[in-house]
């Protein structure tokens, strides 16, 4: 198995995220997109970089691995969209707009999903078992983590506001897991 060096891929990331930048993006973290579909895709592509880097993956399993995670992200975006759905309808429910279904109707589909999710996790695990090796499959159920909590904490900070995260004391320079492309 070829390994890309780390200056190697560090390069290939700067020019990926170079290329993100000069297509246009005005910052990618600082302005809300009007296209969800083209902000999904570019954070797919930070995050496909951000993955071979964690585990320092050569092209050739990197050609395995990313159809496999592209597949199982859009099964898991599918089910996601189906589970804010229904929590829309028991939010409905709650205040007093009637939905025509029973809370108890709509829970048990929400639970339902929740399992399915589990399930895409451990088919998108047992799939990715025979290419990656045993620490790279525990560095990225790590990976997986951290990407969430940083697109969470992210998007958090942007809905906030300048004012108030400068309020927060949050220091600069920190360096994230994710850095956002400078304009």
């Amino acid at each position: 198995m070829r390994h890309i060096s780390r200056k190697t891929r560090f390069g290939i990331l700067t020019g990926a995220l170079f290329f993100l930048i000069l297509t246009g993006t005005p910052n990618l973290w600082a302005r809300p997109m009007r296209n969800r579909q083209r902000m999904m895709e570019k954070i797919e592509t930070i995050k496909m970089w951000k993955l071979m880097d964690t585990l320092n993956l050569d092209s050739q399993t990197a050609l395995k691995v990313f159809p496999i995670i592209k597949e199982m992200d859009q099964k898991k975006s599918t089910l996601m969209e189906k589970k804010r759905a229904l929590m829309k309808q028991i939010r409905d429910q709650v205040n007093g707009k009637n939905t025509g279904e029973k809370l108890d109707a709509l829970a048990s589909q929400v639970f339902d999903i929740t399992e399915k999710l589990c399930a895409v996790s451990r088919e998108e695990y047992n799939k990715l078992k025979p290419i990656l090796t045993e620490k790279q499959l525990g560095q990225y159920l790590l990976f997986q983590q951290r990407f969430r909590k940083e697109l969470l904490r992210r998007w958090l900070l942007e809905k906030r506001g300048p004012q108030q995260n400068m309020r927060r004391g949050k220091k600069r320079g920190a360096r994230p897991m994710m850095q956002p492309p400078q304009e």
